[in-house]
């Protein structure tokens, strides 16, 4: 069993120190960091798709989450958009809200964005850059939420990524690619585009390096820079004339190849004081080429130094796996997840050594994955436990250290009188479109360390299995309305247990949960169904409990150990606005 513990402002340093995998909310966890604490953020939030997406992991039950991309404009939403401050950010929502509609879809969507990107800035170093992972559909608006927070002249670049190799779209061209808007801080910020270079092919150092001497495959490039000067480097040097060109003298100082050269050839160089010395100096080492009368000098360039391709804006070359070879390499199910190839470029480009990486929606954990193969230390967040249970199997099945693993929520934090209002909400006032009972119903399953059903019809109302370590399944039926359950409701779920056994299913015993307390005979009903031993103790075959026992009464369900695959804490949250 990993490591759990609490997290609030008090504790923050343990997890900033590192490796550390989050389930909650992010913008509560955020809100606990301190300023400035963060190296690197790498986010690839759920876009406005409008779309329901099923992750299956793990192969008992097909484990699956169900990850919901839909957002409304509710009385909530309307309430923190007043509450939002005088500034930038309440002057973005509102020009989205203007453009796309006052209670639009996506200007709720823009208003979940702003309040977590202004806390993403607020932990974020000045030397720290963020790369916020997008489709087309919502790029635009996330670009003005941006340039409202970190400020338009800290926006780098938009990078595309070529995410497949082909689609054949309806009446448009095929949607083939995703933007990452990269943002830094301040104009200070970690750079090392070197490091996340990607080595030249045979071919292309060839084309590049098209001579050779002494030294070894060589190019010429241009000694000088574009605009006159009036100092120094405006002047003559061994009779050429820039100035008359209306260029001036730029021999290389603080470069990967000025660190080559003094590496290699001029011990200090990077020291020199003035651009002649220096350029005196690569003379004397020959590492000027004087071409024929009528031409400029050249600085020769050496293969040897050569660091590689540059990161690019445009990713075009395969990342790891595209639509079309999802089923090799790393490729777990998830459906949403990226290539490790496509985010390791930005954590060595962006973020030093020992640097602390976040990604406050992280999924199954590719950019955890990639930061820990890299040396870097890592928090990470999600709202499903059930990702952060698949993120600690992915990570630790590397061999890596034993990873703090915090579940933020358990029964104990939740209020009664909270838990009611959310499950009994209309789907049309919920904020993500999820109406109350299903809220309630993936609340209820993560609780009890159970996995939501993907049947919704045709498997005996059964909305969540519990899987056992001796391999035996317990059905579970969760009933999140106003309306008391009768005798048929267990019956029913006494059926769908005898049909299991009656398949070679092992089901010893059932649950029924309600949001109220159910009547005594029922009660009474389900004990008369008698016990089960599993394990070498005693279980009822039937139990029947509402989440208004449990949350006031602490009341809980005796279940037996659950198959540790399918631990996944204390809990199974949401995204709230």
């Amino acid at each position: 069993m990993q490591s759990r513990f609490e997290l609030g402002a008090a504790n923050a340093e343990k997890y900033l120190a590192g490796n550390a995998l989050v389930c909650a909310d992010n913008l509560e966890v955020l809100r606990d960091l301190p300023d400035e604490c963060i190296d690197l953020i790498y986010l690839d939030p759920p876009f406005k798709s409008d779309e329901n997406y099923t992750a299956i992991f793990g192969d008992k039950g097909r484990v699956e989450d169900q990850l919901r991309d839909i957002w409304r404009w509710t009385v909530e939403t309307e309430v923190l958009h007043q509450s939002l401050s005088e500034g930038p950010l309440l002057d973005a929502i509102n020009a989205i809200r203007l453009v796309s509609g006052e209670i639009s879809p996506m200007a709720a969507y823009a208003l979940f964005m702003g309040r977590r990107l202004s806390e993403l800035w607020r932990v974020l170093k000045p030397t720290g850059s963020i790369y916020l992972h997008c489709d087309d559909t919502a790029s635009h608006y996330l670009r003005i939420v941006m340039n409202a927070i970190f400020g338009e002249s800290n926006f780098r670049n938009v990078i595309v990524w070529r995410r497949a190799t082909a689609h054949n779209d309806a009446n448009r061209y095929g949607r083939i690619a995703d933007h990452i808007l990269f943002y830094s801080k301040t104009d200070n910020a970690y750079w090392n585009g070197a490091a996340a270079s990607t080595p030249k092919s045979a071919d292309q150092l060839k084309d590049a390096y098209p001579t050779s001497d002494e030294r070894g495959p060589v190019r010429f490039s241009d000694l000088t820079g574009a605009g006159a000067s009036n100092g120094e480097s405006g002047r003559p040097w061994k009779g050429y004339d820039v100035a008359s060109r209306g260029r001036h003298w730029a021999a290389p100082k603080t470069s990967d190849y000025a660190e080559y050269i003094e590496r290699n050839f001029i011990p200090g160089y990077r020291k020199i004081k003035g651009v002649h010395a220096r350029l005196d100096a690569l003379d004397e080492a020959g590492l000027i080429h004087h071409p024929a009368k009528g031409f400029w000098p050249g600085l020769k360039r050496y293969a040897a130094a050569e660091s590689g391709n540059r990161p690019q804006c445009l990713i075009w070359e395969p990342t790891g796996f595209t639509n079309y070879n999802k089923k090799k390499g790393e490729y777990i199910g998830y459906p949403t997840q990226k290539p490790s190839g496509l985010i390791e470029p930005m954590i060595l480009a962006s973020s030093p050594p020992d640097g602390l990486v976040f990604d406050p929606f992280c999924g199954c954990g590719t950019s955890m994955d990639a930061a820990s193969k890299l040396g870097r230390r890592y928090l990470g967040i999600d709202v499903s436990a059930i990702a952060v249970r698949v993120m600690e199997q992915r990570l630790t099945s590397r061999g890596g250290s034993a990873i703090p693993v915090v579940y933020r929520m358990n029964w104990d934090d939740y209020e009664w009188e909270d838990f009611e209002r959310r499950a009994l909400t209309h789907e049309s006032d919920a904020v993500d479109g999820t109406p109350g009972w299903a809220w309630a119903e993936d609340k209820v399953a993560g609780l009890l360390n159970a996995v939501p059903n993907r049947k919704k019809i045709g498997d005996g109302g059964v909305d969540a299995r519990y899987f056992t370590e001796a391999n035996e399944v317990i059905p579970i039926q969760v009933k999140m309305h106003k309306g008391q359950i009768g005798r048929p409701d267990l019956d029913k779920l006494l059926g769908v247990q005898a049909s299991w056994n009656n398949r070679d299913i092992a089901a010893p015993m059932s649950l029924m949960i309600t949001l109220y307390p159910s009547t005594e005979p029922l009660r009474v009903y389900a004990a008369q169904q008698g016990k089960v031993t599993l394990m070498g103790e005693e279980y009822p075959k039937m139990q029947v409990l509402s989440v208004q026992e449990m949350l006031t009464k602490q009341a809980r369900p005796k279940l037996p150990p659950v198959d540790p695959r399918y631990f996944v804490g204390d809990t199974q949250t949401r995204l709230t606005i």
